[in-house]
């Protein structure tokens, strides 16, 4: 049963970044779309149908590992608070960026905007490596951790952005029109292989700095992600769908790798078993209704927009 609850838990978090990570890649690309409002009004109106329903996953992630490992969040919390509150200010941003840029006309208005849009963005990815590497390297305790700035936790904040970036690109490959979708496309071919160069440099890195979780089915995660980048690059032109796929692999590892950092310490850390019961039996309402309600809008919208495409945001 302890492994139900970290599969869920990881599986959770995984889909969060599997799908709003395509949000944060395609936010970082907006300036770089191409000339003019149409280009950047493109990439919002692609990514508008999925972007609330992505956020979802985060709420349920986590009121569920509040719920589970109520032991564990309080350390965890104080342990990396200051990154944790970067993160939640940072999503907050971005999401006022994307409510508020489309709020009026006026071209200042909007630039202004995107600017805050694709700036946050490359932050918000930045600081999720950040919190990835500083959970990795530090068991969680009484006192917050005084150097978020390491050296592992830096290439993870380098490796992040770097990998969610690729997988909004494809994103944007599979619903942009094809006049719009060769500058993404570009980003992918340039881009895939230095993000499964960094993944590779990561477990190299782990190895050596002996990082605690740093066992078989880490390196077995980190292998998947790198093997799912270099594949991306080569197929997106022809199977850009697959080619998605295979980059949410590659942008859920890190969520695998916290789990598997933070699974000693959580076999500590459950909650009693009446309150386990009484969550699965909330879940297992919920959760079936989620995922019939994403994997409805996904199937619906995930396809080139047109001039018949509703314009969200």
């Amino acid at each position: 049963m302890d492994a139900f609850w970290y599969g869920l838990l990881g599986a959770l978090f995984g889909v969060y970044l599997m799908l709003d990570g395509t949000v944060i890649g395609a936010g970082m690309l907006l300036r770089a779309s191409g000339p003019g409002e149409r280009a950047r009004r493109a990439i919002v109106t692609a990514f508008g149908p999925f972007f609330l329903g992505n956020e979802v996953w985060l709420v349920a992630a986590l009121a569920t590992f509040s719920a589970v490992l109520p032991r564990l969040e309080e350390p965890l919390l104080r342990t990396h608070y200051h990154l944790v509150a970067a993160v939640l200010v940072l999503w907050t941003v971005r999401d006022a960026a994307v409510w508020f840029r489309s709020r009026l006309e006026r071209p200042g208005w909007r630039r202004g905007w995107d600017r805050v849009l694709t700036g946050v963005s490359g932050a918000f990815a930045m600081a999720l490596g950040l919190l990835v590497g500083n959970v990795l390297t530090t068991t969680p305790g009484p006192e917050p951790v005084r150097m978020s700035f390491g050296w592992y936790p830096l290439l993870w904040a380098l490796t992040v952005p770097v990998v969610l970036l690729v997988h909004g690109a494809v994103f944007l490959v599979v619903r942009l029109p094809g006049d719009l979708a060769g500058g993404p496309l570009r980003v992918v071919r340039h881009l895939a292989s230095p993000a499964a160069a960094s993944y590779a440099v990561l477990l190299g890195a782990a190895l050596l700095a002996r990082v605690p979780s740093q066992g078989t089915p880490a390196v077995a995660a980190e292998v998947t992600a790198m093997v799912a980048l270099a594949v991306s690059a080569r197929v997106v032109a022809a199977r850009p769908r697959i080619a998605l796929a295979l980059t949410a692999l590659a942008a859920a590892a890190p969520a695998v790798l916290v789990g598997l950092s933070l699974e000693p310490v959580a076999a500590r850390s459950l909650a009693a078993g009446p309150a386990l019961d009484a969550l699965a039996g909330f879940l297992v309402v919920v959760i079936p209704l989620v995922l019939a309600v994403q994997a409805w809008t996904w199937w619906v919208f995930l396809r080139r927009i047109d001039a018949r495409t509703p314009v969200f945001f």
